[in-house]
């Protein structure tokens, strides 16, 4: 059973996601601790960077959730996610995790900026499964 301050923190950051322009905020005991708007996977890589050990424990809001951003997630040790948009690998990787997850429509992948094919982040870290491991190539690339 999910506890019910998971719940009410995932209420929390669907709200704020859905009632503004953030692309990820995290939620913990109540409290927008912090939000981040732009694209791509830079906004939760910040907030991992800047919050570091207070993201643990806590329910991350993120506008679209793919595998990339599932897995960081996990690095992080959160309690919860709320997404209006996953993939089905990323819920898998939740659900691997025992991350409990509100999202409101499954979409079959994370599109490229011209919408035309899948991320390339995702692509890149399409066959990996260590959140670790996802967390060191994506920083790398994202944050040089």
């Amino acid at each position: 059973m999910i506890d019910e301050h998971i719940i009410n923190d995932m209420n929390l950051a669907r709200n704020s996601i859905l009632k503004s322009n953030n692309s990820v905020v995290v939620v913990k005991n109540g409290i927008l601790l912090a939000k981040k708007s732009g694209n791509g996977l830079r906004p939760i890589l910040e907030l991992i960077n800047e919050f570091e050990k207070d993201i643990q424990g806590s329910v991350i809001g993120d506008k679209i959730l793919g595998k990339a951003s599932a897995l960081l997630c996990v690095y992080c040790g959160v309690k919860g996610v709320y997404s209006p948009q996953s993939t089905k690998s990323a819920i898998a990787i939740l659900l691997k995790n025992s991350i409990p997850s509100q999202i409101d429509r499954i979409i079959p992948f994370i599109q490229n900026k011209d919408g035309n094919d899948i991320c390339p982040f995702e692509r890149m870290i399409e066959n990996i499964e260590s959140p670790i491991g996802a967390y060191k190539i994506l920083k790398k690339i994202i944050m040089k």
